[in-house]
């Protein structure tokens, strides 16, 4: 049985940036997942915290000054366990990975930016990629947004129509204008999914005609909106040729799953863990873990036809919630099912339906979790640590609501990178 001093269970962007934070401390790391996580979902863009309190409607200005008063007033908050300083040091050591190359993260200072959905509507968020570059609500210009009738998950009429209401709302100052363009004439395909059409886009021919195609159409617009499929690994190549060719500034819009930005997020954060010596198994869940007298001691993983188990002196678990496997349901309990932690659930299976989801207010089940220490040891009701070696980070925690809040990227990095680093204050 092969012994690290630190093994990663999952590979979410918070199993990432705890795998990150260990193999920067010199420690000798495992990674697994029976997948990416949920990147093929993710929009590319760090959410920090773009409503508070949850399920307000009116967007947070300055996510970092809002933390304050949101650490403040929920002290169990994810957030608050971690602290402002280290929600800024993970921030900066999730900046570092990528700011060296040519697929940057960018912000607006400390401030949000009021970004464009796929469907046509507006959200907050704090740090969005290169690519998506001039895409703020707050960025001048008129706009074309192009779209392909062979991309079935892009539908640029639907977003230009909304976006022209926000104008008569007087939401947006800038004209906004769509077309939508056959696949067909383009290539030899008459239909593409995103990930397809992104390997497209890094073929130089096939650019050259969608340059050719979309400036015969340009009346003088100053912005293109492109669906979020500009290239796989040479987006930003393929954003800053574009802009030269049509004259006009560049910006990709998200896509409905699955996602081309997410991809590029988890390959360029898994790339960095491989070139650092972090050992990586994809594709195979762990199955159990043995934990004895409070510490645990193995975890096995299922590798049809056989088993192998790996031992650690730190483990940290980032499984996420439902879509991830982290919690599960079992008869009128949620439960974690790996290391059978604690799960804080105040409310019976009976008021889980008594609320509609998506009410004014957030749902009850939104907030429960695992409940952690301020070292991020799981914990039960009466703070009693459930496994002394084991650290929890990312969705699965408790007390968060992050759909409303808009604040799972920056929870799954804070929380990740602190758990790995293993300094607390």
């Amino acid at each position: 049985m092969k012994h690290y001093d630190v093994i990663v269970i999952g590979m979410g962007l918070a199993g990432l940036m705890a795998a990150k934070a260990a193999v920067e401390r010199g420690k000798s790391v495992l990674i697994m997942g029976k997948g990416v996580g949920t990147a093929h979902t993710h929009t590319g863009c760090i959410d920090l915290l773009g409503y508070y309190p949850a399920g307000s409607v009116d967007p947070v200005h300055n996510p970092l000054q809002s933390l304050i008063r949101l650490m403040e007033e929920s002290p169990n908050h994810p957030y608050a366990r971690v602290g402002e300083a280290d929600i800024r040091k993970a921030l900066t050591s999730f900046l570092n990975v990528f700011n060296g190359g040519n697929y940057a993260y960018l912000s607006r200072g400390e401030e949000n930016t009021i970004t464009i959905t796929p469907c046509g509507s507006t959200r907050p968020t704090y740090l969005f990629p290169s690519t998506m570059e001039w895409g703020g609500i707050e960025d001048a210009g008129d706009l074309l947004i192009v779209g392909f009738d062979g991309l079935k998950d892009f539908y640029s009429p639907s977003i230009a129509h909304n976006l022209a209401s926000l104008r008569e709302a007087g939401r947006i100052s800038f004209k906004v204008r769509s077309i939508s363009l056959p696949l067909s004439r383009f290539s030899d395909r008459r239909m593409a999914p995103p990930p397809v059409l992104g390997r497209l886009f890094e073929d130089h021919g096939f650019r050259d005609k969608i340059a050719q195609g979309v400036r015969a159409e340009l009346k003088g617009e100053e912005r293109v909106a492109f669906p979020a499929v500009l290239g796989i690994e040479r987006a930003h190549e393929v954003k800053r040729e574009l802009e030269a060719r049509l004259g006009a500034r560049v910006f990709e819009i998200p896509t409905l799953p699955p996602s081309v930005p997410g991809y590029r997020l988890f390959q360029v954060l898994k790339r960095n863990l491989q070139e650092r010596g972090v050992t990586v198994i994809m594709g195979f869940s762990a199955a159990e873990a043995t934990v004895r007298e409070g510490t645990c001691l193995q975890v096995t993983v299922l590798r049809p036809p056989i088993q192998r188990s790996y031992s650690a002196d730190l483990y940290v678990l980032a499984t996420g919630r439902f879509a991830g496997g982290g919690l599960a349901v079992r008869g009128d309990r949620i439960v974690e099912p790996m290391f059978g932690l604690p799960v804080h659930q105040p409310f019976s299976r009976e008021e889980w339906f008594r609320v509609r989801f998506f009410s004014d207010k957030p749902h009850p089940i939104e907030g429960f979790g695992v409940m952690v220490n301020e070292q991020l040891n799981p914990v039960d009701d009466h703070g009693n640590v459930a496994v002394n070696n084991l650290r929890v980070a990312g969705a699965i925690l408790s007390g968060c609501y992050g759909l409303r809040e808009k604040s799972g990227g920056g929870v799954a990095i804070a929380t990740g990178y602190t758990a790995g680093k293993g300094e607390f204050h």
